[in-house]
């Protein structure tokens, strides 16, 4: 079995007690708005404490919440593995205690401090005219990129979205808030895209974000074939630029 990590909370929250949420009044957006994504530290916390959910299933006695506690961080993906283990050596007696009082993912991050509870702040839409100049492409690329190091192999649409909108909460704070006009914009388009294919070219190119890269894939028709074409061989893999798709995704 393995051994118990010694929980030693940096910021414990003695004696935790739930109580009822105030009501807040939502912010309305001034014209041209949309709502910013929560903080890295809030979207991390929230992901976390959701696996827990589904590790503990209904035991909720103290020992199976230790338990699940120890063992979370080794779970999850590899490029979450090391803000999970931060985050539970800073809040693991107050995590413990909460999800034994069985708060939801939300209550706990928000009361540990990691997730705001009142309304949040508003940022501009896309710009159309910097999308066309290809002003988003780079971003989206990145955003791709850090969607891909989330999900698992055979990532269900469920998981698709739910990584598609916390992904601004990952990505580099210099284009976290062009990543959040950009989901904000294009989340329903993007995530069918993603169950498609998880590379950025391909992505961008097909949400219009990253209009150079049309003419790089003008005469790869077949590519839009889907996987079943793209990780058929190496040679279809490498024309269509898929070949760490199907590694992660296809080839075994």
């Amino acid at each position: 079995s393995v051994p118990m990590m010694k929980l030693v909370a940096a910021k414990t929250i003695p004696a935790v007690k739930l109580v009822p949420a105030t009501k807040i009044a939502a912010a309305k957006p001034a014209k041209n708005m949309v709502r910013a994504r929560d903080s890295p530290q809030c979207a991390i916390c929230e992901f976390v404490m959701k696996e827990m959910e589904s590790l503990l299933e209904d035991e909720k006695t103290e020992q199976d919440v230790v338990r699940a506690v120890e063992k979370v961080c080794s779970v999850l993906p590899s490029s979450l593995s090391v803000q999970c283990k931060d985050l539970i050596e800073a809040y693991g007696q107050a995590i413990i205690e909460l999800l034994v009082q069985e708060a939801d993912p939300k209550t706990i991050c928000t009361v540990l401090g990691l997730c705001k509870d009142a309304s949040r702040a508003f940022i501009p839409v896309l710009d159309q005219a910097q999308v066309e100049a290809g002003g988003f492409c780079e971003v989206c690329k990145v955003a791709v990129q850090y969607i891909d190091g989330i999900l698992e192999q055979n990532a269900t649409e469920a998981q698709i979205e739910d990584a598609v909108r916390k992904v601004c909460s990952f990505v580099p704070e210099a284009v976290r808030s062009e990543c959040d006009q950009l989901v904000e914009q294009y989340e329903p388009m993007l995530v069918q895209l993603l169950l498609q294919m998880l590379d950025p070219d391909f992505v961008c190119m097909k949400l219009g974000v990253c209009p150079e890269a049309v003419q790089r894939l003008l005469g790869m028709e077949q590519c839009s074939w889907g996987p079943a074409f793209w990780c058929k061989d190496m040679d279809s893999a490498k024309r269509c630029n898929a070949v760490a798709h199907c590694r992660r995704h296809v080839w075994e």
